[in-house]
C-alpha cells in the first residue's frame, strides 16, 4: 500500500475514533441522567441502569459511525489542503482519485462493521433492552413498597405499607395532591399490585378515602368507604415500550416481503450503503483553496449527508405507510446520488 494511502487512512481513523468517543460520551451522559431519574422515581431498578446504558451505547454507535466518518474524512482532507500537502501530492503526479481510494479503504471495513451491527447485533440489542426494561420495572414495583417505609413518587404522591405477606400489601396508605388544589388520603386493609410492563396499578380492598379542599372547609370534606378500588400508580409507564412486537426487534432473517418488513430491511441497510456512496464524494466536498480554512467545508459536507440520511428515513416511512412501492423504494435515491457524484467527478476532470 502506498505511503499516501497509509497516511490518509491513519489520520482519518484517528479522527474517526476520537469523534465517535466524544459524541458517544455526550449522548450517554444525557441518557444516564434520564435513567437515573427514572430509577429515583421508582420506575425501574437501579441495577438495570448500567446494563441499559451498555445496550444503548451500541444503538448510538450505529447512528454516530456514518456521521463520524464524514467529519473525520473532511477534517483530514481539509488539514492536508491547508498545509499544502495535497498540492505537493498533485505536483508529484498523484491524481485526486487516490484520495478516493484511500477513503474507500477506510469506508469499506467501517461500512461492513456498520452493516453487521445494523443487521445482526442491533435487533438483539433492542430485544434485550425491552426485556431488561420489563424486568427492571417489575423489580421496581416490589422496591416501591418496602415495609414501614414512606416513598415519594415522581408526582409528589407518598405511599406507605405496613407489611407484605405473600404478595399482599397490608395497612396500605397513600397521600396525594388533587388537581383542584385539594388533598386526599387513601387507606386500605390490604391490596396487591397488578398490571404488566405497560402500566402498574393497585387493587385495594376494604378501605376508606378522605378528601378535603385547600381551605380545610368541613363542608367540602368527604369520607367514604369502599370494598374494592383500582388505583393507577403515577409515573408507572414512563419508560414503557409502545409496542411489544416492534419491527426493529425482529431478526433480519425473519423479515418477510410485506411493505413494513421491506421498509425495515432498507432502514437497516441504508446507513452502510449511504456511507459507501458518500465516501466517493468526500474528496470533492473537501476540496478547498489555499487561503481557505481547514474546517470550512465541514458544515456543507455534514448538511449534505444529513439531508441524504433524512431523505432515506422519509422514504422508508412512506414505504411502511404504503404511500410508495417498496421496490425500488429507497434504492432509487442511492442510485440518484451515485449518478450525481459520478457526474461531478467527470466535470472536475474536464476542468482539470
Amino acid at each position: 500500500m502506498p505511503i499516501l494511502y497509509r497516511y490518509l487512512i491513519r489520520e482519518t481513523l484517528a479522527v474517526f475514533l476520537a469523534t465517535n468517543l466524544i459524541l458517544l460520551a455526550i449522548l450517554l451522559s444525557f441518557r444516564l441522567s434520564t435513567l437515573l431519574a427514572a430509577a429515583a422515581a421508582g420506575n425501574m431498578a437501579l441495577s438495570a441502569v448500567w446494563m441499559l446504558i451498555g445496550l444503548q451505547a451500541v444503538r448510538f454507535l450505529v447512528i454516530l459511525m456514518p456521521l463520524a466518518f464524514v467529519l473525520a474524512a473532511v477534517m483530514t482532507l481539509g488539514r492536508l489542503y491547508r498545509d499544502h500537502e495535497i498540492s505537493a501530492a498533485l505536483a508529484c503526479g498523484i491524481a485526486p482519485r487516490h484520495q478516493t481510494r484511500a477513503l474507500l479503504a477506510c469506508a469499506i471495513p467501517i461500512g461492513l462493521l456498520l452493516l453487521t451491527l445494523s443487521m445482526s447485533v442491533l435487533p438483539r440489542v433492542y430485544r434485550g433492552q425491552e426485556a431488561l426494561r420489563q424486568q427492571a420495572q417489575q423489580e421496581a414495583g416490589m422496591i416501591l413498597f418496602t415495609p414501614n417505609t414512606y416513598r415519594r413518587l415522581d408526582d409528589g404522591t407518598i405511599v406507605h405499607t405496613g407489611s407484605i405477606e405473600g404478595g399482599q400489601l397490608r395497612d396500605f396508605f397513600i397521600a396525594r395532591d388533587e388537581p383542584d388544589g385539594g388533598h386526599s388520603l387513601i387507606l386500605a386493609a390490604n391490596g396487591e399490585m397488578q398490571g404488566d410492563e405497560q402500566q402498574r396499578h393497585l387493587l385495594l380492598h376494604d378501605g376508606r378515602r378522605l378528601a378535603w379542599n385547600a381551605d380545610h372547609d368541613p363542608a367540602h370534606t368527604t369520607l367514604f368507604t369502599y370494598q374494592h378500588a383500582d388505583l393507577r400508580l403515577p409515573g408507572a409507564n414512563t419508560l414503557a415500550a409502545s409496542s411489544d412486537n416492534r419491527l426493529r426487534n425482529l431478526p433480519t432473517s425473519e423479515l418477510g416481503t410485506s411493505p413494513e418488513h421491506l421498509s425495515e430491511w432498507q432502514s437497516r441497510s441504508n446507513p452502510a450503503v449511504a456511507l459507501f456512496i458518500y465516501a466517493l464524494a468526500l474528496p470533492l466536498l473537501a476540496r478547498s483553496q489555499p487561503r481557505q480554512g481547514r474546517y470550512q467545508k465541514i458544515v456543507p459536507a455534514f448538511i449534505a449527508f444529513a439531508l441524504y440520511i433524512n431523505l432515506l428515513d422519509l422514504i422508508t416511512i412512506a414505504i411502511r405507510k404504503q404511500q410508495i412501492p417498496p421496490l425500488p423504494g429507497s434504492y432509487w435515491l442511492h442510485g440518484a446520488v451515485l449518478a450525481l457524484i459520478l457526474i461531478c467527478w467527470q466535470r472536475s476532470r474536464g476542468r482539470a
